[in-house]
């Protein structure tokens, strides 16, 4: 089963183009891209994405791949039980 990426489209738009196709590339993650995540205001804020419903939020796109990698790895043992 992969696990669902979600990213608002206006949340820091050009700075996460490379992050999204990185992520892309990767065969257990399905990157979508929906208009609204209920969480208003908060791109113009902060890059963030949803992992399976949970909010990750980093201070700049660099991070946020890190922290994508890192917590997509700490739910992936349970996924597979």
């Amino acid at each position: 089963m992969k696990i669902n990426v979600k990213f608002c489209p206006c949340n820091f738009e050009d700075e996460l183009e490379t992050i999204k196709g990185k992520l892309i590339e990767r065969s257990d993650l399905e990157v979508i891209e929906d208009k609204c995540l209920l969480y208003c205001g908060q791109c113009l804020m902060d890059p963030f994405a949803l992992i399976n419903g949970e909010n990750i939020v980093a201070d700049d796109p660099d991070e946020l791949y890190k922290k994508i990698n890192q917590y997509v790895a700490s739910i992936k043992p349970r996924e597979t039980v």
